[in-house]
């Protein structure tokens, strides 16, 4: 990577909450399967039926690992976690009437389709950002029975909490809700068991993101219970139906019905794979290895002096926290920070709100009169004003030397030791005084090489 002053660094990437780089197994299958791709499931030729093979072992894959008893429940592959959450609101709306309950805590994709289609609850948190589940049987009481769904992120993508989501499914059944899980952080350190339907804890609904399971390459998974598709589907099309004739519409059985026009079948394919992989390598290995690299980042995180972790800094461990970070120095704006680390340290990482805003709200401790001045700002264009931390997430081809060299980076800004002028654009990001170094043709260098 380059850095300031023209020297260069092997760099680190501690976002990967964001999204994650393919494992090399995904990235070679992807690369073997793309010489024999076809479309599925009405071809009859080899490339045809060997790609409908792949797609639908793929779903079996995904069925497995989640523990799906597909007689009450099907997997839809999606684009991802966004695209799941909306068709389940998209869904979910046509109950007249009926509301659905969220914390806090949640990323915007389990915030907004439930706000602007069925209308929702929303429900605090304690103050250090953890889920309130007193606060959530309390709204599901004060109810009456008109809350009809519990969408709860598995972990969150701010301060690495893990959610108790079996806890949380007991209390929906008990006052007749469903729970929908948001799975696109957990997912990819945690093995998620939906559990049968007559077990009081078991989930309803599922998302996740191959993106940020090591196999970007577009593809996402809807884990829903099959009697939750009664009517025709959000997004209409080729492969969707039975029959359609001049005057009717026949839809077919799931998943097809929710799966119109030609799938992604290369991301269900490298989602499998992706899946099958982080299966053999050992997810309990893979989890534990990344928890000692999490508790290293937190402690040494807590000894810099200007520099506060949000929701504190209680370790890592399995059921509480993942191997993630969200911090802010104090009198630095977040985006020098970031802008920093990657100019000069050659480390990336993320800051702002990662699409949660209400949440780091509630972890900066602002109050509705600072939230509404902020959004003044921003509704007059000036972005400048926008609050939001700097994010380190690892993964298990992190190490502990690179946690060490992050460290070492953020101690030095902290402390003022920044070698670049930074100067901070109307949409809030900041660069070096004369810009980044310039990346010639990025498309044309990688495929010339």
């Amino acid at each position: 990577m380059p850095l300031f002053g023209g020297a260069t660094v092997t760099g680190i990437n501690f976002d990967n909450a964001a999204s994650t780089p393919p494992l090399t197994r995904v990235r070679d299958v992807v690369n073997r399967f793309s010489d024999l791709y076809s479309s599925v499931h009405r071809g009859t030729g080899y490339k045809s039926r060997l790609s409908t093979e792949a797609y639908e072992q793929s779903r079996d894959l995904v069925a497995k690992f989640l523990g799906v008893d597909e007689k009450d429940q099907v997997v839809i592959f999606v684009k991802g976690t966004t695209d799941a959450l909306n068709r389940i609101a998209a869904e979910e709306a046509r109950l007249d009437g009926r509301q659905v309950l969220v914390t806090e805590m949640e990323h915007h994709a389990d915030l907004l389709p439930w706000r602007h289609r069925s209308g929702h609850v929303m429900v605090g948190l304690s103050d250090e950002g953890h889920i309130d589940l007193d606060a959530i049987e309390q709204a599901l009481k004060e109810a009456g029975g008109k809350i009809s769904l519990v969408a709860l992120c598995g972990a969150s993508n701010v301060t690495g909490f893990v959610s108790p989501i079996h806890e949380v499914a007991e209390l929906a059944h008990r006052y007749g809700a469903r729970i929908s899980v948001d799975a696109a952080q957990l997912a990819p350190h945690h093995r998620i068991e939906v559990r049968p339907a007559d077990d009081p804890g078991h989930l309803d609904f599922v998302s996740l993101s191959g993106h940020k399971m090591y196999a970007p390459y577009g593809a996402g998974v809807l884990v829903a219970p099959r009697d939750f598709f009664a009517g025709a589907p959000e997004v209409m099309g080729g492969g969707a139906i039975s029959i359609v004739t001049w005057d009717d519409t026949v839809w077919a059985d799931l998943p097809d019905r929710e799966e119109a026009g030609s799938p992604n079948v290369i991301g269900a394919v490298a989602l499998g794979v992706a899946i099958e992989t982080l299966r053999e390598l050992g997810f309990d290995e893979m989890l534990d290895y990344e928890l000692a690299l999490g508790r290293r980042m937190l402690e040494g995180l807590s000894r810099i002096e200007r520099v506060s972790v949000l929701g504190g800094v209680e370790p890592c461990t399995a059921a509480g926290r993942l191997a993630l970070a969200g911090f802010v120095v104090d009198g630095m704006h977040h985006g020098m920070v970031a802008s920093a680390l990657s100019h000069e340290w050659g480390i990336a990482v993320r800051h702002g709100c990662f699409c949660a805003n209400p949440y780091v709200f509630h972890l900066l401790h602002m109050s509705r009169d600072d939230v509404d001045a902020v959004e003044g700002e921003v509704n007059a264009g000036r972005r400048k004003a926008l609050p939001g931390a700097v994010r380190a997430s690892l993964a298990p081809y992190n190490t502990e030397a690179e946690v060490d060299r992050f460290l070492e980076a953020v101690a030095h800004i902290a402390r003022g030791r920044i070698k670049a002028s930074y100067e901070q654009a109307a949409d809030g990001t900041f660069a070096p005084s004369g810009g980044w170094p310039r990346i010639p043709s990025p498309l044309h260098a990688v495929v010339k090489r």
